[in-house]
């Protein structure tokens, strides 16, 4: 958890500089998928605004998206594990498409792959830390 938001920090200032990658969607998908609990709601929320104001786009569009996409991940957190690799990938592929198609992102199926093999590589080492400190 506490590698995640300045992880969550940084990537707001890199989606909103360099990359149009849907990077803070794979930080909220990963954090929502480790915090499950209704917690993540305000971070989701100040990250789409924060991420709007360095886009300059319309205020509030990615944090309803972000909202919308955190509510469903931990909607169907008790009938599907959501904590398992194919869940991440497809989540993140599938957030990362709508996201990228709704606010006109160009190369969209692209960026949304590359987005999902993120999310993986960091689903895989926040799970490897998580078990580092059960064991300890």
């Amino acid at each position: 958890m506490l590698l995640l938001l300045p992880l969550l920090i940084i990537s707001i200032f890199l989606e909103g500089t360099i990359t149009t990658l849907p990077l803070v969607l794979v930080c909220l998908l990963i954090l929502t998928i480790i915090k499950r609990d209704a917690s993540i709601f305000p971070v989701a929320f100040f990250a789409g605004l924060l991420l709007d104001t360095m886009l300059v786009h319309r205020l509030g569009g990615a944090s309803i998206f972000f909202l919308t996409f955190v509510f469903l991940i931990l909607l169907y957190q008790k009938k599907y594990e959501i904590n398992s690799y194919p869940f991440v990938l497809v989540s993140s592929f599938l957030g990362g498409l709508l996201f990228l198609t709704i606010f006109g992102y160009s190369g969209a199926i692209l960026q949304a792959l590359v987005g999902s093999m993120i999310a993986g590589m960091l689903f895989g080492v926040v799970s490897l830390k998580n078990l580092s400190f059960r064991a300890k």
